[in-house]
């Protein structure tokens, strides 16, 4: 049996884009309908400080182009998705802190973009400090679901855009305000922008899951029990290979923002420059909302194999997804239809981290 986790960061832009209704309830309204029909859980991580925002502007009578209230529309989807038996879990975006809708867009602190770098309490340049963060946001999502769902706890972080090192500071905090798990990390990854900076690279795909030291995310401590790392599932592919058809017909779709990304990642470079950034080898997540159908097989054959090659009893995969980047069902529906024939086990994140502490 291949234990799967899908996990799906339900938020608009890092840039402050989008629309609700359009790239977060609608698709993942269409995403939940396709896990009823084929018996799929998902982990929704639910980036809080965003909601925040637009709950708090919609209530001052900022309407910001919408009809009815999206924060509310937010409140419902997370509800029904919980009570379908998917999982909430809490995503941060800390550029939301101190966002402003100014003349019909929003405007974020990109100073703050990555978590490990929002300082331990509010100074003059932030309005919030990084305790004060986690607690609220873990306090959001259970005053959200505990009413009807008394069992329910919020205890298990993904950092926006992958951000979690250095993560010393971070883990204290996390620990101690009862988070059990993270899962921001994945196989091999590394950014040097001038947003997101991290480097993953030296994680290898053999470990599923590790328990972690006291100073860091990404070293085991080598016992059984402690916090846990849940790694998303990722390959290493030359660049240009992940633009097939589906991510370009995606990324067309959400021109604006692709176009802003496009132009920040290339940004200093030369035309040749930009031609070796291309051609240069990256770890590919593995994206139940963008991949093509093909891409999908070969990296299920590759988490079937590997599985079944592994040192360790239980060798889980995480998947992640966007609901803005989901206009094409192949990938997922491919997925679905092959539970059957490779004998998949789709699990809630929580699930997951359960099913490891049995082991």
């Amino acid at each position: 049996m291949t234990t799967l986790c899908l996990t799906l960061d339900y938020e608009l832009f890092g840039s402050g884009r989008g629309n609700v209704f359009q790239h977060m309830i609608e698709p993942t309204n269409r995403m939940l309908k396709i896990c009823q029909e084929h018996n799929i859980k998902l982990t929704i991580f639910f980036e809080v400080v965003e909601y925040w925002k637009i709950k708090e502007a919609y209530e001052n009578g900022i309407s910001m182009g919408y009809d009815s209230n999206p924060a509310e529309a937010i409140e419902e989807q997370l509800k029904r998705a919980y009570k379908l038996g998917h999982d909430v879990q809490l995503h941060l975006h800390p550029q939301w802190i101190d966002a402003k809708y100014v003349n019909e867009a929003w405007e974020l602190n990109l100073d703050y973009w990555r978590l490990p770098e929002v300082p331990d309490h509010a100074n003059e340049s932030i309005s919030m400090g990084l305790s004060d963060l986690l607690r609220s946001g873990k306090e959001t999502l259970e005053a959200l679901l505990q009413n009807d769902h008394p069992e329910y706890k919020c205890n298990i972080l993904r950092a926006g855009g992958y951000n979690i090192d250095p993560s010393e500071r971070l883990l204290k905090v996390l620990q101690e305000h009862s988070f059990i798990a993270d899962s921001s990390v994945y196989y091999g990854g590394k950014a040097e922008g001038n947003l997101s900076r991290y480097d993953y690279s030296n994680i290898s795909d053999s470990k599923a899951y590790w328990y972690t030291t006291e100073d860091s995310l990404l070293t085991t401590n080598g016992k059984s029990s402690g916090f846990l790392e849940l790694p998303i599932y990722a390959k290493t592919k030359r660049r240009f290979l992940k633009y097939d058809t589906v991510r370009v017909k995606s990324a067309m779709q959400n021109k604006a923002n692709s176009i802003e990304k496009f132009k920040n990642n290339s940004a200093k470079k030369s035309k040749l420059e930009t031609l070796m950034f291309l051609l240069q080898k990256e770890a590919l997540t593995w994206d139940f909302c963008l991949f093509s159908k093909r891409k999908m097989k070969s990296f299920l054959n590759s988490a079937v194999k590997l599985q079944k090659q592994s040192a360790m009893l239980f060798h889980p995969f995480v998947l992640v997804g966007h609901p803005k980047d989901f206009y094409y069902s192949d990938a997922l529906l491919f997925l679905a239809k092959q539970s059957t024939k490779k004998n998949l086990d789709f699990v809630t994140i929580t699930d997951l981290v359960n099913k490891i502490k049995q082991q």
